[in-house]
């Protein structure tokens, strides 16, 4: 069976989404505490793949994680979109009025407030992962206290969904990519790419490369600045591109890498459906 790298404990939202992604593939999730060792892990060679989240719908970009994918020089040969449903879970046989604390990550805390200000009498304490509060409460068999976490994290640690789906935003997505040390993708079906240009300092500079996209028929779904470390009036930019054509996405590369102080290619790879798990088969080499 083979090894992939997640952020996070066992149940968490990434191993939700790397079972979504692989289906009926056998993959076993290897938890590691932060991005920067999930990175490492790659590095030495821990497992062949990992996953890891790169945006999600309510809280935007996870910035440090576009820096990790190029210090690491990882690649990025998939993407999945999992639908974020948060779960308060507590050991068997309680119901909501036993409950007089919850913990869970701050962000899950925050994307429940609406439900939470509904019970003001239980108290909040942030933890560092949802998966590893629900894993507390049930190691620890600590009764009147609640975790917010997946329905992943419920059936693993034995806990007992009290109140399900109790997000504000209902539709909320986390989208992830899965990377590998750079060593050639061996998917042909791709239709999305993932890139960083820099751009000479000049007037009209970006609105070139756009021209370039729309004149070949590339879809620009995503533009991200990052400023250049230590270089004042220099930035390099993030893009998305979605194609139907790979001729026509090939050759608006030549003609990005003409334009372009520097024009590096993160990942090509196949355009996930939101929701839906992903079809293209990866293969790890």
């Amino acid at each position: 069976m083979e090894k992939c790298l997640i952020q996070g404990y066992k149940g968490s939202f990434h191993e939700s989404a790397m079972s979504k992604y692989f289906g009926k593939q056998e993959y076993t999730a290897v938890p590691c505490d932060s991005f920067d060792i999930l990175a490492k892990s790659l590095d030495d060679g821990v497992a062949p793949i990992a996953l890891m989240a790169i945006e999600n719908s309510i809280a935007g970009s996870i910035l440090q994680n576009y820096r990790i994918l190029r210090e690491h020089k990882l690649e990025i040969i998939g993407e999945q979109y999992l639908q974020i449903r948060h779960q308060l879970m507590a050991l068997p046989g309680q119901n909501i009025e036993d409950i007089k604390k919850v913990i869970s990550h701050p962000m899950a805390i925050n994307q429940c407030l609406d439900f939470l200000n509904e019970h003001p009498a239980i108290n909040r304490k942030e933890f560092a992962d949802t998966a590893l509060a629900a894993k507390v409460i049930s190691e620890n068999k600590t009764k009147g206290v609640a975790a917010i976490a997946s329905d992943l994290a419920a059936k693993i640690y034995g806990l007992e969904i009290i109140a399900p789906n109790i997000e504000t935003v209902k539709s909320n997505y986390t989208r992830f990519f899965v990377v590998q040390k750079t060593k050639g993708n061996l998917n042909l079906d791709i239709d999305k790419a993932s890139i960083y240009i820099k751009l000479k300092h000049k007037q009209g500079a970006l609105l070139k490369v756009l021209s370039i996209l729309n004149d070949n028929g590339i879809n620009l779904s995503k533009l991200q600045s990052f400023p250049v470390l230590g270089a004042l009036h220099q930035y390099y930019f993030y893009l998305d591109l979605e194609f139907d054509d790979q001729y026509k996405y090939h050759s608006c590369m030549q003609l990005l890498k003409e334009e372009c102080i520097n024009c590096e290619i993160m990942g090509e790879y196949t355009n996930a459906k939101v929701g839906l798990p992903n079809q293209a088969k990866v293969t790890v080499i």
